[in-house]
């Protein structure tokens, strides 16, 4: 009987233990993350991206007038950010296609979210302004409110 137990409580370790391991790979391969707006018809910095990489982020701010300088800044962020950010299902994230939408037609805006994993992939999905992929509606409700807050004056 204790050998019957304890098979059971070791199958159920080692079933835990994979399924862990498995969130791990698909959750938390993340090692660059790249989100940004841009703007056609639109005068002064009309494009913004933040680059977020381990716990420091690059906000750039530019011009399509090539006398305006890149405006740079740089933020640490606190791992609760980042941990909700990264909160990312990776595979699914590849299968979105890479543009969504006709992006910035009609002077709308473009939108889009670039992801680079440990294995040195990456894919950049671009949107519609406002108009974000379910998967990732999370991811871009945080990094617009990280961006708004970092808006080149």
């Amino acid at each position: 009987m204790k050998t019957y137990l304890l098979k059971i409580v070791v199958s159920i370790s080692m079933t835990l233990f994979l399924i862990s391991c498995s969130n791990n790979v698909i959750y938390n391969n993340i090692v660059k993350l790249n989100y940004g707006t841009s703007f056609g018809e639109c005068v002064g910095y009309c494009k913004h991206d933040v680059t977020i990489k381990s716990n420091k982020a690059t906000f750039n701010c530019n011009s399509w007038n090539p006398s305006m300088q890149t405006l740079t800044k740089t933020e640490v962020f606190r791992s609760s950010v980042l941990d909700s950010l990264y909160n990312l299902n990776t595979e699914s994230f590849l299968n979105i296609p890479e543009t969504i939408g006709c992006p910035d037609c009609a002077d709308g805006g473009a939108e889009w979210l670039e992801i680079e994993l440990t294995n040195g992939n990456k894919h950049k999905v671009t949107f519609e302004y406002s108009h974000e992929p379910s998967l990732i509606k999370n991811q871009i409700k945080i990094l617009r409110e990280i961006l708004s807050k970092n808006e080149c004056k």
